[in-house]
């Protein structure tokens, strides 16, 4: 007998047999959609195995995951009582039994059991009560196959690592593997209610039970050898529509520290959606996977905002000092160049000597030219990110990475997460007027703030806990004052360091500020230094950032940090 949805639970066995006579029973395989956004709602449907994403469009088209309805939950039931189309699209994101009630007959049942309304208003006030409160279980899969990619890995110990952290962050774990092949659906769904996560653990050549394993898992994580070829013995139909849905992760396995390389070929390889470099011996790394398969990992977006930028290297060291973690990164600008620090490795330490020496020592906006298409020919930055970065990819970067620039040709924002970092860092920084903007075959690409200087959306569509992001262009003005001083004197000083760089600079900024704001709404953590008295191309403010930065995001940390693990919405600060 399918278990009975709380909807049910409030009617007596008259009603309960009415409504499953009325009801049309379906089954749905894993990957196979139950209804798509813009269709009419002509029906609700109860869940009573399995799980179903919720699916709205995201960046770059792409679908993302919003929600999770899980087993004894209703879905489309707003559509019906609202007469609207459908608001999302419904994936089965594993097997899945349901019951089918036509608005018809829906409407029918009503009028004869009026008390399935406190049912169904039930789990809509308990779905709301969780949105509000921004609860992790709605959004991150609780059932997790561990796959090999093929005969060399053996997932056995992976299992172990991950499901020993998962436990020290208190959440109870079940390791199941191909003994348990021949369980229905139904048990598997039993199994998720008894504990917070289930891991299925499966060998290289348990080819029925990594079907299973494929069909029965919320989320996918491929397991590789990074010193291996990017190849992988895996049903690759299985794994596409996974894929599409934005559930297959890749794990790649580390022998030693040494920066990662080739990372990109497994993309090519396998549709994998996301990738994370473990290091067999760094603790952090596991504990860094275990956050985010549990829900609780923290991503960081820094904005741009020139020289007020240095401001995100005091708060990083802040975020450092208080023991939050930080498992994604990414950024705009300026922001993304200290970004791709964090990612690739480098401690706050040395992220700080190397900007200071990039930015403070040697002004990377000096090598001016005619001004054709802009004030500064470019190559003086392009050498020194490249002095400092050499020709790492970006997926080869310790921590997932991305950073956003803005498509002249197309007016659309674009998102770099794959290829060569410093090219992608130097078509983020790339403002109209003052670097030339970056050719490629997709169009002309600028200055990321002209559309999203804060691409927290990019980061929601990344990763499913929390994400903290630092605004440091909020408060940024042109003092007219200031700007009419310049207008009406004629210096030496005025020649060295021209004001019409900071009015393009102000200009770059302006149009993406009302987007800024709109994607600030959906962080979790929103720090803002005060940083008023910092002009954005005053790069010899590099101490005075950074303490502000600092000494804000410590107090921010202090009053608002511990909710970054318990995936609430906070204020504004």
């Amino acid at each position: 007998m399918h278990d009975r949805p709380e909807f049910l639970n409030v009617l007596d066995d008259d009603a309960r047999k009415m409504l499953e006579a009325e009801a049309e029973w379906l089954s749905l395989a894993a990957g196979q959609t139950l209804f798509s956004m813009g269709e009419p709602a002509d029906a609700l449907y109860l869940l009573l195995s399995g799980s179903l994403g919720v699916y709205v469009p995201g960046v770059a088209d792409a679908q993302r995951l919003v929600a999770i309805i899980r087993h004894g939950e209703t879905v489309g039931e707003m559509g019906i009582l609202s007469n609207q189309p459908r608001s999302a699209s419904v994936v089965a994101i594993r097997d899945c039994d349901l019951m089918r009630l036509s608005q018809a007959k829906f409407n029918q049942l009503l009028k004869h059991r009026p008390e399935m309304m406190a049912g169904l208003n039930r789990i809509l006030v308990h779905r709301l009560r969780q949105s509000m409160h921004g609860s992790h279980n709605l959004l991150e899969p609780k059932t997790v196959a561990l796959l090999p990619c093929n005969g060399d890995v053996d997932v056995a110990p992976v299992a172990r690592e991950l499901v020993g952290r998962l436990k020290d962050q208190g959440l109870r774990t079940k390791v199941l593997d191909k003994s348990n092949a021949d369980h229905s659906s139904k048990w598997f769904t039993e199994q998720e209610d008894a504990y917070d996560h289930v891991v299925l653990c499966a060998q290289h050549g348990e080819d029925s039970w990594i079907q299973t394993c494929c069909r029965q898992g919320d989320r996918i994580l491929i397991v590789a050898a990074a010193d291996q070829p990017a190849a992988a013995d895996l049903p690759q139909e299985l794994l596409a529509q996974r894929a599409a849905h934005q559930l297959l992760d890749l794990v790649l396995l580390h022998r030693s520290s040494r920066q990662p390389d080739g990372t990109g070929k497994w993309y090519d390889a396998l549709p994998v959606n996301r990738h994370f470099h473990i290091r067999k011996d760094h603790n952090e790394d596991w504990e860094r996977l275990a956050r985010v398969i549990g829900g609780r990992g923290i991503g960081l977006v820094l904005s741009g905002g020139g020289a007020r930028a240095y401001a995100h290297i005091g708060a990083i060291r802040a975020f450092r000092d208080a023991n939050v973690p930080i498992d994604f990164v990414g950024g705009c600008s300026m922001g993304a160049i200290i970004g791709a620090g964090l990612a690739v490795g480098w401690s706050v330490d040395e992220l700080t000597e190397r900007i200071r020496r990039t930015f403070v020592d040697s002004n990377p906006l000096s090598d001016y030219s005619l001004p054709i298409i802009s004030l500064v020919r470019g190559h003086k930055v392009e050498r020194l990110l490249r002095e400092n970065l050499g020709h790492i990819e970006i997926p080869d970067a310790w921590l997932p990475f991305y950073c956003v620039s803005s498509n002249l040709t197309t007016a659309k924002s674009v998102v770099h997460n794959r290829g060569d970092l410093v090219s992608a860092l130097r078509a983020s920084i790339a403002l109209p007027g003052i670097l030339p903007p970056v050719i490629t075959d997709d169009g002309v690409l600028a200055d990321g703030a002209l559309i999203s200087n804060l691409p927290v959306d990019v980061m929601r569509s990344l990763h499913r806990g929390s994400i903290a992001a630092i605004d440091v262009a909020r408060d940024l003005a042109l003092d007219p004052e200031w700007l009419r001083g310049e207008i009406d004197t004629l210096s030496i000083r005025r020649l060295i360091r021209p004001p019409i760089i900071s009015v393009l600079m102000r200009a770059g900024t302006v149009s993406g500020e009302q987007q800024t704001r709109q994607q600030a709404s959906d962080a979790d953590l929103v720090i803002e230094p005060p940083l008023g008295n910092i002009e954005i191309r005053d790069w010899k403010a590099f101490a005075q950032a950074i303490d502000i930065g600092y000494e804000h995001t410590v107090r921010v940390l202090s009053d608002c940090g511990s909710k970054l693990h318990q995936r609430r919405r906070v204020a504004v600060i």
